[in-house]
């Protein structure tokens, strides 16, 4: 049998199509799905900062209830622990500081008459937390006062608590530590995170 008769396929070679890049719908397409990515995840990055705010504090907290065990132990061990005002030596490298029952103080109400030379009362509760925690700390003297050290500390010596302010924020802003110390022998410190803000 002859192949003559019979219709060969004709092959043709492939014309290789032209690189003229994106067409419009397809650009448009793009931008409509960078959009909604944007939408969705710019509120994801804009919390982290309100996240990092929160952890800062949190870390706070920490540091200042481990520094409260640690300076009531040492009260404890020296006998001051029941005592309303005391200074109280915490080694050769750090100093010593005043304690209000062993903890660290939020008011000296109870300072003796020949210790107020050492200055005004919210002064001398800073330089005793700053000390005992061992801290770069500015003290603030009013609530929209923006923190440019690590910390910010805002005594409020006749309500009896302290606000600890992270960098770049004041107390106005809601985003803060309340330490309220002792008033009497066997009450215990408190801690709040106040998060409103951050």
């Amino acid at each position: 049998m002859s192949l003559s008769g019979k219709i060969r396929p004709q092959y043709k070679a492939l014309a290789p199509k032209s690189n003229a890049g994106f067409t419009l719908i397809e650009l448009v397409v793009v931008i409509i799905v960078l959009g909604i990515l944007s939408v969705v995840a710019a509120p994801k990055f804009i919390n982290l900062k309100s996240d990092a705010h929160h952890s800062v504090l949190q870390g706070m907290k920490g540091a200042v209830s481990s520094g409260n065990s640690l300076v009531y132990s040492k009260a404890l061990i020296q006998g001051k622990e029941t005592q309303a005002v005391a200074s109280v030596d915490l080694g050769a490298s750090i100093g010593s500081t005043l304690l209000a029952y062993g903890y660290l103080p939020t008011s000296l109400q109870f300072l003796p008459q020949d210790t107020k030379s050492l200055g005004p009362i919210d002064r001398v509760i800073f330089n005793s937390i700053t000390t005992a925690l061992n801290i770069d700390a500015t003290h603030l003297t009013s609530t929209d006062e923006v923190v440019m050290s690590e910390w910010g500390i805002m005594t409020h010596e006749p309500d009896s608590y302290i606000s600890f302010v992270p960098r770049g924020l004041s107390v106005d802003s809601l985003c803060l530590l309340e330490y309220t110390g002792v008033n009497a022998q066997g009450d215990e410190p408190m801690l709040n995170v106040i998060n409103q803000g951050c």
